[in-house]
């Protein structure tokens, strides 16, 4: 039952998931190489931690009215733009590897990140009926989840060969195929959202939404963008046995993404990501206290799961508390919520990993547990 569902989708549909897995198949190459790209020109945590942080407001700010704009000029249109964005920033990245130039890279990817995101979101929900709507925004996330993995397995190793500014052009290259892949995709006007009335309902429920999200926001802003300097930093680990660790936990996360729509119809989908991202809390917090790489491997690998693979279940939940005129402005407006704590996190993070290589992580796991409280208590009678 489970895989007839996933089959019989649109051949937009499918076209919105291809673009999806070399979206995350390049982005993830260049997630992985920056902060090594970044040491190796001589920052220091912090300064990365400022260009990190530059991307994430930038998106932040931009994401107040991306929503709307989606509307007015269309979901593919939005996407193309923000694709135009993500290649101006990473051919700067490449081209001038000086501070001020990296800094304007990094507002320029997240004005890019802030029209995709609310737009593609909106597309893929356009494209799935109410009943299979959580499977199709599973397809979408299990396939990006591998692209992730195998760039970050292509991040860990191409930089022996090409160094790191070859890695990038690598990277670039994807944004290209992107291109072609939406660009194949039907125009979709006839369906797109009106205007909406922003009501007290509507302010009420994006709240609920937006107070876990910002939780895990910061929470993850703290440690994740530092995760693999963190183990080169711990335990000596080289590039390349990084990248594999974080491939292999992207392939895992990718392949089990296909069965939490069914474990959500058992269980539902409140407990399921209540259960998941709780586990999860506790992991992080424990993560410095871990003596050996294998050891850390393994529990960070299971936290990774655990805490991403229930990401389309909280879309899909999502989108039953809004009507088709309310999406994009809601998803835009629940990114905003975390994308903002997570630039906030990343140049905290940046910080506070500067004088200590514990602290971050008990910060993170208190923030992830608080969240999940407050969505149990938001949405405990919602199943």
């Amino acid at each position: 039952m489970g895989l007839r569902n996933y089959l019989g989708f649109s051949r937009d549909a499918y076209l919105v998931v291809v673009y999806s897995f070399f979206g995350w198949l390049g982005g993830n190459i260049a997630w992985f190489v920056l902060p090594f790209y970044y040491r190796s020109l001589g920052m220091s945590y912090s300064q990365m931690g400022l260009l990190f942080s530059l991307s994430t407001i930038s998106q932040a700010a931009l994401l107040l009215i991306a929503g709307p704009l989606s509307v007015k000029i269309g979901y593919r249109r939005t996407i193309m733009t923000a694709l135009a964005f993500f290649l101006a920033g990473r051919l700067l990245q490449i081209l001038f590897p000086e501070f001020m130039f990296l800094a304007i890279a990094s507002v320029l990817l997240g004005v890019g990140m802030a029209l995709e995101g609310p737009a593609l979101m909106s597309l893929l929900s356009e494209e799935a009926s109410e009943r299979n709507r959580h499977y199709l925004f599973s397809l979408n996330s299990a396939l990006g989840t591998i692209g992730a993995g195998a760039g970050m397995l292509l991040g860990g190793f191409l930089p022996k060969t090409l160094d790191y500014r070859g890695t990038l052009e690598v990277a670039a290259l994807f944004i290209l195929i992107q291109l072609m892949a939406i660009a194949l995709v039907s125009p979709v006007l006839k369906r797109e959202a009106k205007r909406v009335h922003f009501e007290r309902e509507m302010a009420v429920k994006l709240l609920k939404f937006s107070l876990p999200s910002a939780l895990i926001g910061l929470g993850a802003g703290i440690t994740i963008p530092y995760m693999g300097l963190w183990f080169n930093a711990r335990f000596g680990t080289s590039l390349e046995s990084i990248g594999g660790l974080f491939a292999f936990q992207q392939f895992i996360m990718g392949f089990l993404t296909f069965l939490l729509p069914m474990i959500a119809d058992r269980f539902g989908s409140v407990r399921t990501i209540v259960g998941f991202n709780g586990s999860a809390s506790a992991l992080i917090a424990g993560m410095p206290f871990i003596p050996t790489f294998p050891l850390a491997a393994i529990v960070y690998t299971v936290r990774t799961i655990l805490m991403n693979i229930v990401n389309p279940i909280w879309d899909a939940f999502m989108m039953r508390f809004f009507s088709v005129d309310e999406r994009p402005t809601a998803l835009a407006l629940r990114n905003l919520a975390w994308t903002l704590t997570f630039g906030m996190g990343q140049y905290l993070g940046g910080l506070i990993f500067d004088r200590s290589l514990v602290i971050p992580f008990l910060l993170t796991g208190s923030l992830y547990g608080l969240s999940m409280a407050t969505f149990w208590a938001f949405f405990k009678g919602e199943e």
